[in-house]
Parts: C-alpha cells; structure tokens; sequence
C-alpha cells in the first residue's frame, strides 16, 4: 500500500545453520541489509521445577543465541558500508525478573548483556548503531495471562506504541528506551535499595501465568 516491494523469509532464528543459510538467501535476493530488529522470543511461563529441559533450552536459544546468529550474519556488512543499526526488543524483565517466568527473565537478562555489550563495542564504529527497547507489559497473546497489582496505574502497552517509540528510537540513535519512562523509577530503586525493591517487585508484580508455550512473535 505504500508502494514498497517487500519480502519474506521463514526462519528458526534458535537454528544457527538455519540462520546462516536464510542470510544467505536473504542477501541473495534483497541485498545488503542495513536495519536488523531481533524481536524473536518464546516464554514458558512456569518455574522451574515444573518446567520442561527442552522447552528452557528453547527460549534460551530462541530469547538470547539467536541474536548471536543474526548479529553475526549481518554486522559484517553494516560494518563495511559505515550504514547500519542493530535493534534488539527486550523486556523490562531483563531488570527487574518476576516469579514464574524464569526462562524469559534469564534469557532476556542475557539479551541485554549482549547488547549492552554490543552496543559499547560499536561506539568506535561510525554509521553502526544499537537500540535495546525495554517495554513494560505489552498487551500481546504473548502475556494475556499476566496480572499486576496496580492495573490503572500501569496499563499494558500498546503493541503499536512500542512500535511507534521503537522507531523514533532508532532514527535518535537513542541506544537504550525504557517503556513506559516509570520503569526507571525501578531501575534507581534496585541500585539503591536492592531488598527493598525485590519486596516491591513480589507485591507489585503479583501471580504470572500463560500459556504453556507460544511460539513467538514476529
């Protein structure tokens, strides 16, 4: 509708070789790519004496080491052409991990280390940038099972306004976004008064569940 040519390709981003191969194609047939999102995630959403080995291994491989694969295929070339921007949705769980969702909060605790890592590495770069989003709740079939303490205080985002500030983020080089701004209130609590804030969290958060699995968002 906007008169852009647009592709797609299916990929297993927790299957390196998968990965590689689909980059591959992806060059082929597109060209160099100049914008990578790594949006990719799976939660399992139970704890961990009830979770299942293969579904953890799933999210790590899925949440974390695929923008591993990813990064790697195409940094490269961003590298080359002094162009490029890698993007990584997170979660404000990455900070602040609740009770339930074990495998999502480690592996996205991972991701950020990643691109924090990352993203310092790429200051000596010019024309390479990195964003890491960290959305508060988004209202997506991803977490329709969560519930929270203060709902009218805190309403689930919107996808579309992720989305919006995502993108706003990305055209400022803005390397780190924390949604809503509340969630650095968070943030200075836990560096100040560590206990304290994981009392909060328990109260605050209050009881998570879902779905067993979902396969992901896209």
């Amino acid at each position: 509708m906007m008169g852009t040519e647009c592709h797609y390709f299916i990929c297993d981003v927790g299957n390196r070789e998968e990965v590689y191969r689909q980059a591959k194609a992806v060059r082929e047939k597109v060209g160099d790519i100049t914008i990578l999102v790594n949006n990719a995630a799976v939660v399992h959403g139970k704890s961990l004496m009830d979770s299942d080995d293969d579904a953890l291994l799933k999210s790590q491989h899925i949440n974390t080491l695929g923008q591993f694969w990813t990064t790697k295929e195409f940094l490269p070339r961003m590298l080359e052409l002094q162009n490029g921007h890698i993007v990584c949705l997170n979660s404000v769980l990455a900070l602040s991990a609740i009770p339930g969702a074990i495998d999502y909060c480690t592996s996205k605790a991972s991701s950020f280390a990643f691109m924090e890592s990352l993203t310092l590495g790429l200051l000596d770069c010019p024309g390479v940038n990195a964003t890491t989003v960290l959305p508060f709740h988004t209202s997506t079939e991803m977490f329709q099972g969560m519930r929270i303490r203060f709902p009218s205080l805190f309403p689930p985002l919107k996808p579309e306004t992720v989305a919006r500030r995502t993108v706003e983020a990305v055209q400022m080089n803005q390397a780190f976004l924390l949604l809503p701004w509340t969630m650095h209130v968070l943030v200075i609590l836990k560096s100040i008064l560590p206990q304290a804030a994981l009392e909060e969290i328990h109260k605050f958060s209050g009881s998570y569940t879902c779905m067993n699995t979902f396969k992901g968002r896209t």
